[in-house]
């Protein structure tokens, strides 16, 4: 009862939080569902890149009972990720309640699996630390921490969202063939490749290969296998792989002439006493920011209105 009004609550709804947060920045990414009871480990969700439906399993199986084995988990965790393509990124966080782990045999043999296999564990416990757990994490590159109470605990979950820096070693440049579908006609009746239910054209989108329909993107299409995605997403996935450079402090000299308005919100730079505001400058379109246009280019809009500006010049 340290979690009000249980911890099985806290967990359900910032996993919630968690799972649309990391599907708003990563939305080529995918994510499954594990759950650890009874000393065995149950696969909830296979890995897919539906938020909703993996949230809808989550919130129907809100159950907990018996023991804790945290090696069933990474072995069937390990199963799954071992058919991820070269070009993606194996990632596990696990949300851990409990104080120990009752394994069925060496737990160092599963870790050391996992790190061969290039799988990034990390943990968050809600109780104490554990050595088990902190040696996971440490042996595969990720991080272990423990929540103080439910806001922490939310703060922990959300860090995990933006995606982690690539290991050059592990890194692996390849092409992946992806469909950018569009909307069905208003008056086609079809039957979605998901649901099998039958929707009008207005409802889904329309597979460019091999012309099916489905509910939502991103996704992968059921009858030809191809990557289904559009234009927004690979976007958004663009900006993590090169954000905006950091902005300079810098402070206006008396008599300077020029950027002395904010080129985000053309607010004044210069208090009313005609003391000058510590803002910032791009290093590379040298434009003018104040504080609030600097936290919404790095955070929300990940590009530099300066810049982008410039680039459209002729």
């Amino acid at each position: 009862m340290d979690y009000r009004p249980s911890r099985m609550a806290v967990v359900a709804k910032c996993a919630e939080a968690f799972i649309r947060e990391f599907f708003d920045q990563n939305p080529l990414s995918h994510v499954g569902l594990v759950t650890i009871k009874d000393g065995i480990s149950h696969r909830l969700t296979d890995i897919g890149g539906s938020p909703e439906s993996q949230i809808t399993a989550l919130m129907g199986k809100l159950e907990c009972s018996g023991d804790s084995s945290l090696q069933n988990a990474l072995e069937l965790v390990c199963g799954y990720l071992n058919q991820i393509p070269s070009y993606g990124h194996k990632e596990v966080l696990i949300l851990y309640s409990a104080l120990n782990t009752c394994d069925p045999s060496d737990v160092m043999e599963t870790i050391a699996k996992c790190k061969k296999s290039k799988v990034r564990c990390s943990v968050i416990g809600l109780a104490a630390e554990i050595f088990i757990c902190k040696h996971l994490c440490e042996e595969t590159g990720g991080s272990y921490t423990v929540a103080l109470d439910e806001p922490h605990f939310k703060e922990l979950l959300l860090e995990h969202a933006p995606p982690p820096p690539a290991i050059a070693e592990y890194a692996a440049a390849n092409l992946v063939k992806m469909g950018f579908p569009q909307r069905g006609a208003e008056d086609l009746i079809s039957i979605c490749s998901c649901h099998k239910k039958v929707k009008s054209g207005a409802e889904g989108y329309i597979c460019p290969r091999c012309k099916v329909n489905v509910c939502e993107l991103p996704t992968e299409c059921r009858t030809c296998g191809l990557t289904l995605v559009s234009s927004p997403h690979l976007a958004r996935s663009y900006h993590h792989l090169f954000p905006v450079t950091p902005f300079d402090e810098v402070t206006f000299k008396m008599g300077q002439k020029g950027g002395q308005n904010c080129y985000g919100c053309q607010q004044s730079l210069i208090n009313s006493d005609s003391q000058s505001n510590l803002h910032v400058c791009c290093p590379k379109c040298k434009q003018h920011f104040c504080f609030d246009c600097d936290i919404y280019i790095h955070e929300s809009l990940h590009n530099c209105p300066g810049c982008e500006s410039q680039r459209r010049l002729p």
